[in-house]
């Protein structure tokens, strides 16, 4: 590695990286372990040099690839793992004819879509969170008002006699 970069081992280690360079993530300890678990998994690893920039380390290969990424990067990769997990586990039990194999492809897709609850709280707050969320309030307020103006559009004005409005009061004669 041409680059210092100390590989966090622990979920406490990605706290206190969190806590003093990205203090709005707020990072729990089950989210800094899913995190480092699922890079783990695909054969990467999450580090950090002096100056808290961070890095995704390939350690498949002894000088494996480093790539500086945000964390927010990070957290957008680990949640398309576990949404890809989820859609394959999904297409196992469909193809399975083992009763053994549905039981086993059941508890992972329970267990996959338990960390997608924690994973989409994470989500939420990274950068991509708050602009799709933007992006989801734009467009929920255009639907809003279309459907205000098609309602508004399809009240019918008061009945008219010789182009002069009858108004009413309840009362009888006057």
């Amino acid at each position: 590695m041409d680059k210092e970069v100390a590989l966090f081992t622990e979920p406490e280690e990605l706290i206190t990286w969190a806590d003093q360079f990205d203090i709005l993530l707020n990072i729990t300890r089950e989210e800094a372990e899913l995190l480092l678990n699922y890079m783990e998994g695909h054969d990467y690893a999450i580090g950090h040099n002096d100056e808290g920039k961070l890095y995704q380390v390939d350690i498949a290969e002894e000088n494996g690839e480093v790539m500086e990424l945000k964390i927010d990067d990070i957290i957008d990769t680990v949640c398309n793992w576990n949404y890809d997990l989820i859609l394959c586990t999904n297409a196992i039990k469909e193809e399975t004819d083992s009763f053994e194999e549905l039981v086993q492809a059941d508890e992972k897709i329970k267990a996959l879509t338990a960390d997608e609850s924690v994973l989409e709280k994470l989500f939420d707050r990274t950068f991509y969170g708050k602009h799709e969320s933007e992006e989801a309030k734009k467009i929920s307020d255009g639907i809003a008002i279309t459907v205000f103006n098609e309602s508004l559009a399809a009240i019918k004005p008061a009945v008219v006699m010789d182009e002069k409005p009858i108004y009413q009061t309840g009362k009888r004669g006057r």
